[in-house]
């Protein structure tokens, strides 16, 4: 008999147990209603616009980062300007978007290095990424360059994870996620999915894509000692769906499973794609927050919460 199970195991059981606590009065007739409700009221709902600012390059010795909206942000570093997953359209298979995608149009314009963590449709989507410019390089996972290729971009780099590509000031390295990568509706062929680890001299960020909670995050944390963590935090209800996705307790447990400094949550607030409410992973994980005391912004350890357009900046250790 083992003497004990291991660490990922123990707080993997943990979780499935607070979960269990959670759902235990949520009945599978009450949660579909409510997506379909949700989801019905999006139909006849616009799509709130938003003005964002443009990012300029940041000065030698700094980096910004920018919530876009879903799961796409804007990674701007003196020498290049990265976005991850670009989604910029208002309708997804029908469902009207919440918030628009916040992004300028001159930033988007200046965007060099494209990352897509999988084939699935909210992640890599062909309209949004004829919008930009064909000069920008575009890295895709194992497997999925035939989608991309008739897109006519200058060069398309697929990494399987652990292998590592360098563009101007940064270097990009694939890491492995929990989560299938098929294109969607009509395409079966087994495709990749992986994060991405961006580092510059002086600071690191994980962009995690869309991952369940799983043991490679100590890893990832163990070899990249990321300073700043992009991790979903929606598309767990009902709980089938955390075994590709991870809620706001998931996503704080992965932070401290990375050992990063800053939690800057995605996916949320833009569209219906699960049964919780539009604004329930947010107000889960301010709550959280709250209570792990990592809600301060002078807390050596945050969350970092932002709109749809909206910046955090960051000096480069030296």
């Amino acid at each position: 008999m083992s003497l004990g199970a291991p660490p990922a195991a123990e707080r993997a059981r943990e979780l499935d147990f607070e979960h269990r606590k959670r759902e235990r009065s949520a009945w599978p007739f009450v949660l579909s209603m409510r997506f379909l409700t949700t989801a019905l009221g999006r139909l006849g709902a616009g799509t709130t616009p938003v003005h964002a600012a443009a990012v300029p390059r940041p000065p030698a010795g700094s980096v910004s980062i920018t919530f876009v909206g879903h799961a796409t942000t804007m990674i701007t570093t003196p020498g290049t300007r990265v976005l991850t997953d670009p989604l910029f359209e208002n309708s997804f298979y029908g469902l009207r978007r919440a918030k628009a995608a916040g992004i300028d149009p001159d930033d988007l314009d200046d965007v060099g290095l494209v990352l897509i963590t999988h084939a699935h449709r909210d992640h890599l989507s062909p309209a949004s990424l004829r919008k930009i410019s064909r000069e920008a390089v575009l890295v895709v996972p194992p497997h999925c360059t035939r989608l991309v290729r008739a897109l006519g971009f200058a060069d398309v780099i697929e990494l399987d994870p652990g292998r590592s590509h360098s563009f101007a000031d940064l270097e990009v390295t694939a890491v492995p996620v929990r989560h299938s990568g098929t294109g969607g509706f009509g395409d079966y062929v087994r495709r990749g999915a992986c994060g991405y680890v961006v580092r510059l001299p002086g600071i690191s960020a994980y962009v995690a894509g869309d991952t369940g909670y799983f043991s490679g995050f100590s890893e990832i944390g163990r070899r990249f000692h990321p300073d700043v963590a992009l991790l979903p935090i929606a598309g767990y209800e009902p709980a089938a769906l955390r075994e590709e996705h991870l809620s706001p307790l998931d996503a704080v447990y992965a932070f401290e499973d990375l050992g990063a400094r800053v939690l800057i949550p995605t996916s949320y607030g833009s569209f219906p794609l699960s049964y919780e409410r539009l604004d329930a992973p947010l107000a889960w994980l301010r709550r959280l927050a709250r209570e792990r005391d990592l809600s301060r912004p002078d807390a050596e350890r945050r969350i970092a919460v932002l709109d749809h357009g909206e910046s955090v900046h960051f000096r480069l250790r030296a």
